[in-house]
């Protein structure tokens, strides 16, 4: 593998040291492209996560699977490592979320106002796990230059879109449509959080990032980094995954 709105308030600064586009880039088209390498209309993943945080003695690793239905808007997420954390299982079935903790063998909805809460102890969110937000339906795109061979857009929230981010700034390779830097801003335009796709090799005619590194600039010496196993696309999902039985499974599918 996974984004409130500024209205009328005037677009940040250019990053420094962009060169101009090339005339008849499509920005919209661009963003939708970089959307598509990231995401299929489904996707299996097997990933680990390491959490990096001053609080910790030594970095913390996480192992799962993932299964997300894009048209249907369900996701699922299955804990593997590390064993005390093993069985844990997310459940979206939009609108609503589901956890369940197989240690006290209960299911808990996740409720909208928990959706930014931090996933698993990571830097990144719920929501960020789950998302249903699209970053080609609920902006508006603009193409701020080039830095080197990668389109440099600006992305910036309908006043209807529920979305969480004031404005993105995304790198995109200009040659392969494939993301390489994500910034993130909240409402009043401070730069919050930068998240980094290294790691790149071709996976089913995309050439797709196996290493994502998300730093919160608000927390220094945080960081947290998914690295990705396995990766598939557009391939059946069996139904029998998205519910809430195979949520309360006790095995680790």
């Amino acid at each position: 593998m996974l984004l409130a709105a500024l209205g009328s308030m005037a677009p940040a600064a250019t990053p420094p040291a962009l060169q101009p586009a090339p005339a008849g880039v499509d920005a919209r088209a661009l963003a939708e492209r970089a959307e598509n390498v990231l995401r299929g209309d489904t996707t299996y993943a097997l990933a680990q996560m390491t959490i990096e945080s001053p609080r910790l003695m030594a970095p913390r690793r996480l192992e799962f699977r993932s299964w997300i239905d894009r048209t249907g808007q369900r996701s699922f997420i299955r804990i593997l490592e590390p064993t005390k954390d093993a069985g844990m299982g997310y459940l979206k079935l939009h609108p609503n979320l589901w956890n369940y903790i197989p240690k006290v063998e209960r299911t808990v909805r996740i409720p909208p106002s928990m959706m930014q809460q931090p996933w698993m102890g990571s830097d990144f969110t719920n929501d960020d796990l789950v998302r249903d937000s699209s970053e080609v339906e609920d902006y508006d795109h603009q193409l701020l230059g080039m830095d080197g061979e990668n389109y440099v857009l600006e992305y910036l929230p309908h006043d209807d879109a529920a979305v969480v981010w004031g404005r993105i700034v995304a790198w995109i390779d200009s040659t392969t449509g494939t993301p390489r830097r994500q910034d993130f801003y909240d409402e009043d335009g401070s730069r919050v959080r930068t998240l980094r796709f290294d790691d790149i090799r071709l996976v089913q005619e995309r050439l797709f990032p196996h290493k994502w590194s998300l730093e919160p600039l608000e927390k220094q010496g945080h960081k947290t980094t998914v690295t990705l196993e396995d990766i598939r696309f557009d391939e059946p999902i069996a139904e029998s995954i998205f519910t809430t039985r195979h949520l309360r499974s006790s095995g680790r599918k």
